[in-house]
């Protein structure tokens, strides 16, 4: 199995809390800005750090609290909003109905999950004083929404951007009597990106006409309490119970792919799940019996000109192979090594450089971060597009 290169980025920004306080009251409870934590282990050969605000992520969170001296939860899923302060890179954090401190307790512990759009379950702790609640929720995510319109890379993932909603939980908390609440949030959904290139010296144009990863779940069910987050990284905390769906970026037209310039034609979430490995198309072959996710891509080379409409259009020989996903993530197929896993926090990123006799795979396992963990390429004569498909 592939070892993973990973990045953690964090959110250091100052935090104003801004609901007005009393001044006779007792000190109310506030937030400070959260950190945004990796599920995986230390960086092994990424250089890059993300230092991202908690609002590149959303706008809200939901909180749940406890107190020694009472069963009732002070925080019931309450909303904490977040939006940007004045200063440069500072946040601020405000919810309706401020609650205070109990200077008569021993202990508080703390529960967040961002976004705060209702549709997280939380189950209390059974003796606040030792056990932890835990989180659970299911998600169907839509397909079609894979920011194939933009070509640069994502470092964050919003509903703006024409994606899913990202899902973050963070661990318990436990501040001194009076200390500003912090939280680190951890992604429990996974990122699959598909970027494609020119390869080097090629002189006719390039253009991709579909690029798709097909027989992913898409629906999934997650429980907190199945298990601790692995530092390592896994999906052991999901159930995939749903009908596999395709994520597919096309256009009739083509995309030009450009030399040197790499173009993410697709970035989505994608539920933890593993990705079987198959041989029965590991070479480009037709998929139509495959159960395991694999990968399609139509592209075309430029082969001339003709007459359309008055006008002179380039034409192209186009060609349609087929992958399995997990083999070009560089999984062998021996011994353990049989899946491509997509886990919680973890980001995959396969890059297609286009020839006129081969595509060339680089392929990427990071927490949401840049750091290449290994190269694979494969030659292979592209067959002509057949009509059934």
């Amino acid at each position: 199995m592939m070892a993973a290169a990973a990045t953690m980025f964090a959110a250091c920004t100052q935090a104003d809390f801004v609901n007005d306080i009393p001044a006779s009251a007792p000190k109310a409870i506030d937030f400070k800005s959260p950190f945004i934590g990796k599920s995986t282990r230390a960086a092994e050969n990424s250089s890059s750090n993300y230092t991202l605000k908690f609002s590149d992520h959303h706008n809200s969170f939901a909180v749940w609290g406890y107190k020694s001296t009472a069963v009732e939860p002070v925080f019931n899923g309450k909303t904490v909003n977040v939006t940007l302060g004045a200063d440069a890179g500072s946040e601020i954090y405000k919810y309706d109905g401020l609650v205070y401190w109990d200077e008569s307790a021993t202990f508080y512990q703390f529960y967040a999950a961002a976004p705060a759009d209702g549709n997280w379950t939380f189950t209390a702790p059974n003796d606040s004083a030792k056990g932890n609640g835990y989180f659970t929720r299911s998600i169907t995510l839509d397909s079609t929404k894979i920011n194939q319109g933009k070509g640069a890379h994502l470092t964050s993932l919003k509903p703006e951007e024409g994606v899913n909603q990202d899902l973050l939980i963070a661990a318990p908390c436990k501040p001194a009597i009076g200390e500003t609440v912090g939280f680190e949030f951890i992604h429990i959904l996974s990122r699959l990106n598909v970027v494609v290139s020119k390869k080097q010296g090629l002189a006719e144009e390039v253009r991709t006409f579909e690029v798709s990863v097909r027989n992913m779940n898409l629906y999934g069910e997650f429980d907190e309490s199945k298990a601790a987050a692995d530092p390592n990284g896994s999906y052991a905390r999901w159930e995939n119970l749903g009908t596999p769906g395709s994520y597919v970026a096309t256009r009739d037209t083509g995309v030009v792919v450009q030399e040197g310039v790499e173009r993410h034609v697709i970035q989505t979430l994608v539920v933890p799940q593993g990705v079987a490995y198959q041989t029965i198309n590991m070479n480009g072959t037709d998929v139509s019996d495959s159960s395991a996710p694999y990968l399609c891509v139509e592209y075309g080379i430029e082969n001339g000109t003709k007459l359309e409409g008055g006008k002179t259009v380039k034409t192209f020989e186009k060609f349609k192979k087929y992958y399995n996903l997990a083999q070009i993530f560089g999984v062998t197929g021996v011994g353990e090594d049989t899946e491509l896993a997509f886990n919680e926090g973890w980001e995959n990123t396969l890059t297609l450089t286009i020839g006129p006799k081969s595509i060339d795979f680089k392929a990427t396992v990071a927490t949401w971060a840049l750091g290449v963990d290994k190269e694979n390429t494969l030659h292979n004569t592209p067959n002509p597009t057949t009509p059934n498909q």
